[in-house]
């Protein structure tokens, strides 16, 4: 009976110390102090003053020390175990193998000093789903009393416990570097994306000798806007891209007409609208990471009140983007020269836009853009996004700029 009842208590206290250790290695710690918990755990369990866990180390060919427990001045001596393949592939799967079985193994001889110097008693190779991924080396008891059956019972669930938690470790890392070299990966594409799409507006804009950088300025001027009403960074991008690629369909129309300096014929003129549907016609077979660019782009020539071009569509056929980007296209148009008329002035582009407010543009979006620019002029807004181009095409319109100008 007595001794019935000490099996029992036993295995209520290994119970127990799963329990804990199940907790330990599931905890949200970082993993040197959960595995160092953990490994607190389990020789407390087994009255063993000294431990070390091991992570393997497949690059270097090591199993590396991730946490001890009684070995301070000895901490550097054991800090790598040196394993070629063929000692893995001799490896018991999670098994507690007493020291002395090792000792004429290759495993043990390239590593006795180590072995030496922890005072290893039990050594159990760790593997998760095949995969060798640590080890647990276990001194000897306090009493020197032997480790039992059930011991090492108890050793299999807790080898297999920390085996799953290294493995786990491992994946969670070799996703989060995959996943930082994707992102980079993605920046880099994303980059030379960008440089060629910006190489595509600067072949538009060559074509044009009137409208040098036209695309830029209107892709910059649509981002202000976007950014100004909330838009997500991922569609920004997107709108700042067809600002760049708008005009894109001009490159087949006849450079003559493009600059022409004076009145177009009912021909040319139909012949110059043509080109946000060729602008569509293009971009439309290219698979953008970008929603609608091909729609932005074929319908910035819309007017609110149905009277733009190709699809006459009206205010509420036409989404935010293209409000936008109709706005910053009319906008540059007015505010640079054109080879059939000289540019307006910013305080005449200002009322321009203003009364034709609710006809060709979104009023709410005029506004937007022109409170934010006198915002930009008064220096409350220190990222200037529009005043930057405007000064380029002509720094002496801006003392002809009145308050009140947007009222």
């Amino acid at each position: 009976m007595p001794d019935r009842k000490l099996r029992l208590k036993r295995m209520m206290f290994n119970i127990a110390s799963l329990v804990d250790l199940g907790q330990e290695v599931s905890s949200s710690k970082d993993l040197s102090d959960k595995m160092k918990s953990a490994l607190y755990v389990v020789s407390g369990t087994f009255s063993v003053p000294s431990a070390s866990l091991y992570a393997y180390d497949g690059k270097r060919k090591c199993l590396r020390l991730l946490a001890d427990k009684g070995h301070k001045d000895r901490t550097r001596q054991v800090s790598r175990l040196k394993v070629l393949a063929g000692h893995i592939r001799k490896f018991p799967v999670n098994e507690p193998h007493p020291v002395r079985e090792l000792a004429k193994s290759p495993f043990y001889k390239l590593n006795s000093g180590a072995f030496t110097a922890l005072q290893v008693r039990i050594f159990i190779p760790l593997f998760a789903k095949d995969e060798f991924v640590g080890a647990l080396a276990l001194g000897k008891k306090i009493g020197r009393t032997p480790f039992r059956s059930s011991d090492k019972d108890i050793l299999r669930v807790i080898a297999h416990q920390l085996a799953i938690t290294l493995h786990n470790t491992r994946l969670f890392r070799e996703l989060a570097r995959k996943a930082a070299e994707n992102k980079k990966l993605y920046e880099n594409m994303r980059h030379i994306y960008q440089d060629t799409i910006q190489a595509f507006a600067a072949a538009i804009d060559a074509k044009d000798e009137y409208t040098k950088n036209h695309s830029f300025r209107v892709a910059s001027y649509a981002v202000a806007i976007a950014r100004e009403l909330g838009w997500k960074k991922n569609d920004v991008e997107g709108l700042y891209v067809a600002g760049l690629l708008h005009d894109i369909g001009k490159i087949i129309i006849d450079r003559e007409i493009i600059n022409k300096g004076e009145a177009l014929t009912g021909l040319e003129t139909s012949e110059i609208k043509k080109h946000p549907q060729i602008s569509y016609n293009i971009l439309s077979k290219i698979k953008f990471p970008w929603k609608n660019i091909e729609h932005l782009v074929r319908h910035h020539h819309e007017r609110m009140d149905g009277k733009g071009y190709p699809d006459s569509l009206c205010a509420t056929e036409l989404s935010e983007g293209v409000r936008i980007l109709a706005l910053a296209d009319a906008f540059d148009a007015m505010t640079t020269d054109r080879p059939y008329r000289h540019k307006l002035g910013l305080d005449e582009a200002f009322r321009e836009v203003l009364s034709c407010s609710g006809t060709q543009f979104d009023e709410h979006i005029a506004r937007t853009f022109f409170n934010l620019l006198l915002r930009e002029l008064s220096g409350e807004v220190r990222d200037l996004q529009i005043l930057p181009h405007l000064r380029q095409n002509d720094p002496s319109a801006f003392p002809a700029l009145k308050p009140g100008a947007n009222s």
